[in-house]
């Protein structure tokens, strides 16, 4: 269980410092901060867990906001393809 929250931690570290224009600087920092700061297992899970939420949250709103567009956008053609019609 432990491979596979870590494999999906590094694959959307890897797809949101693209997506988001989140620079490799950040998850370091946010990295270097967890191996220095936090002493205890549960103190990593909750920031490792957050910033896995966040990262799914912020997917999650580019999906959506892109079937907006496509939606709109097929909208848009339906309605110029009924007036060149009518």
């Amino acid at each position: 269980m432990k491979l596979i929250k870590t494999i999906i931690f590094l694959f959307l570290i890897s797809f949101t410092t693209h997506a988001f224009a989140k620079s490799n600087d950040y998850y370091q920092m946010v990295i270097t901060n967890v191996l220095s700061n936090c002493k205890t297992s549960e103190c990593r899970k909750s920031i490792f867990e957050q910033e896995v939420n966040l990262a799914f949250f912020n997917l999650m709103d580019a999906i959506l906001d892109q079937l907006r567009f496509e939606l709109s956008q097929k909208k848009r053609k339906k309605i110029k393809h009924y007036r060149y019609c009518v």
